[in-house]
């Protein structure tokens, strides 16, 4: 008799335990293929910085993409996925089920973005590469460039970013805001620009910002890294002169349809930035430039340079006089034309 209602006993739980896998089996299979409705209003989603799956099951829930938060808990529970969605801005159109779109929420390279900023950039460049690729506007970024309050929370004593954003590739996260991209680029720069270089910036009796103002300037100039160190020397000749720098990177700068090729009236401009009417540095970087123009403006070459003309190929020639300098400008203006000739014979042909 014992053993009768043992056996019974035993049997009604196997077959408790069965009903109980096969509910559940059920309700997960049943909770994960409900449907989600994505269109063209609500296919981009962001999910905030911080936000946890109650969180994001309500967003969900009111831009229309799922119809009940609880069941979309349940199926991310059910995937132990509960604490792995990211934060992120996601393109939601292959999601057709809660299966699917949990997946896409808790995949961290689904919105990683790899983005090079070139050297010699202004950021003003660098704001719509940016604004490009990620969720953000080009005037958002430039506003936090320009901001006071919040450059003196990255180490920066200037009134704009200009020159302290580090040209390099970056891998960014579509989620990210101005302000984060800005502390890495930063951050890349207080690394690039380390100890070493600070102390040597400290020997030469300039400020870091004057050196980041010289070292633009040689990065607008140079298209060959051996020149960079030979273009610092000119300049830095020039100042202890006190001659004007007369750059044209510096007028590039300060017109609004470049770069192109300057006229005479662009060097009229009335503008601090302008280097043919102004003695010394300009008030800071025109651009952000790379290591090696850091580098060259932090240890120039040792020369009696006074005058630079580019040649054509890239290249410039370096002259200690003027006359050497007209008869080197009057050669390259040859060039130009005979370049000029031959492109239009080309053209007619």
């Amino acid at each position: 008799m014992k053993n009768s209602l043992f056996k019974l006993v035993k049997n009604n739980y196997v077959f408790i335990a069965i009903v109980l896998v096969v509910t559940i089996s059920s309700v997960r299979f049943l909770t994960l293929s409900i449907p989600v409705y994505i269109n063209q209003e609500n296919v981009k989603f962001t999910i905030p910085k911080g936000a946890n799956l109650s969180r994001i099951a309500d967003l969900l829930y009111k831009k229309g993409i799922i119809n009940n938060p609880e069941s979309f808990i349940l199926a991310a529970r059910f995937m132990f996925k509960s604490e792995s969605l990211k934060a992120g801005y996601f393109n939601l159109q292959s999601a057709k089920t809660h299966r699917s779109l949990i997946r896409i929420l808790s995949n961290s390279r689904a919105h990683a973005i790899r983005i090079t900023v070139p050297e010699g950039y202004q950021n003003r460049q660098i704001a719509r590469l940016l604004a490009d690729q990620l969720n953000f506007t080009s005037a958002e970024f430039m506003q936090y460039s320009h901001d006071s309050t919040f450059l003196e929370t990255l180490g920066i004593h200037s009134g704009s970013l200009e020159g302290y954003l580090f040209p390099d590739t970056y891998d960014f996260n579509d989620s990210d805001d101005p302000t984060g991209v800005i502390r890495k680029m930063v951050g890349r720069f207080h690394e690039m620009v380390n100890d070493s270089i600070r102390q040597a910036i400290i020997a030469s009796n300039r400020t870091l910002h004057e050196v980041l103002t010289l070292a633009s300037i040689v990065e607008g100039e140079c298209m060959v890294d051996d020149e960079r160190p030979i273009v610092a020397s000119v300049y830095i000749n020039r100042l202890r002169k006190r001659m004007r720098l007369e750059s044209d990177p510096t007028i590039q700068y300060i017109i609004s349809d470049g770069p192109r090729r300057l006229l005479s009236k662009d060097l009229e401009i009335e503008s601090p930035y302008n280097t043919y009417k102004n003695r010394g540095l300009p008030p800071g970087p025109i651009n952000n430039p790379g290591i090696k123009s850091i580098i060259a403006a932090t240890l120039p070459a040792k020369t009696d340079y006074l005058y630079m003309v580019a040649v054509g190929d890239g290249t410039h020639s370096f002259t200690r006089d003027y006359d050497s300098f007209l008869k080197a400008k009057r050669r390259f203006q040859r060039v130009r034309r005979q370049v000029a000739r031959g492109a239009k014979r080309k053209n007619i042909n």
